[in-house]
C-alpha cells in the first residue's frame, strides 16, 4: 500500500489503484474482500449435512436462527430447512428469485476426480472457458455447484 493523490492505493497488475473507489458523484462504494457464506434452502437438512460432509469434508460449525453453518478451510455455507419440503421447487426449475449457481475453486487433482467423486450425478457439465476449466455438479436439492481451476496466464 502507498499514498496517492486521492488517498491510499494498492498495486494491481503493476498499476496503482485507489483502495477506496470513488463514484462519479464523489461517494465511495463498498469493496467486498471475500464472499463468506451463501444460504441454501434444502428439503432435508440432515441429508444435505451428510452430503456436504461426504463430498467436501464440511463440518457443522455453528447454528444460527433457522439454519446451520457448515464449512472447512475458510469456505462456509449456510443450510436452512425448507418450510414445506414436499412442495419446494428445485432451484433450476424455479422462476423465483434464487441462487442458481455458486462455485468452489479446487485443485487440478480434485477437478480430475469429479466424475468419480460425484458418480451419482449423471449430468455433470464440463466447461473449458478461456480463464478456467470447470465442471458443474448438483447437490441433492438441485443447487448447481461449479468446481473450477484457473488456467495459467
Amino acid at each position: 500500500m502507498a499514498d496517492g493523490p486521492d488517498g491510499p492505493t494498492q498495486a494491481v497488475s503493476g498499476e496503482r489503484r485507489p483502495l477506496v473507489q470513488l463514484r462519479g458523484n464523489g461517494d465511495t462504494m463498498i469493496r467486498p474482500k471475500k464472499l463468506n457464506a451463501v444460504n441454501l434452502v434444502v428439503r432435508d437438512l440432515e441429508r444435505s449435512l451428510s452430503w456436504y460432509e461426504e463430498h467436501f469434508g464440511f463440518e457443522r460449525l455453528f447454528d444460527v436462527q433457522g439454519a446451520v453453518v457448515i464449512g472447512a478451510g475458510g469456505v462456509e455455507l449456510e443450510l436452512a430447512q425448507a418450510d414445506d419440503p414436499a412442495n419446494a421447487k428445485r432451484p433450476n426449475e424455479a422462476k423465483d428469485i434464487c441462487i442458481r449457481l455458486f462455485a468452489f475453486e479446487v485443485s487440478s487433482d480434485d477437478l480430475a476426480r469429479a466424475e468419480t467423486e460425484f458418480a451419482e450425478d449423471k449430468d455433470i457439465v464440463w466447461i473449458d472457458h478461456p480463464k478456467f476449466k470447470s465442471c458443474i455438479i448438483e447437490d441433492p436439492d438441485g443447487h448447481s455447484i461449479e468446481l473450477y481451476v484457473d488456467k495459467p496466464g
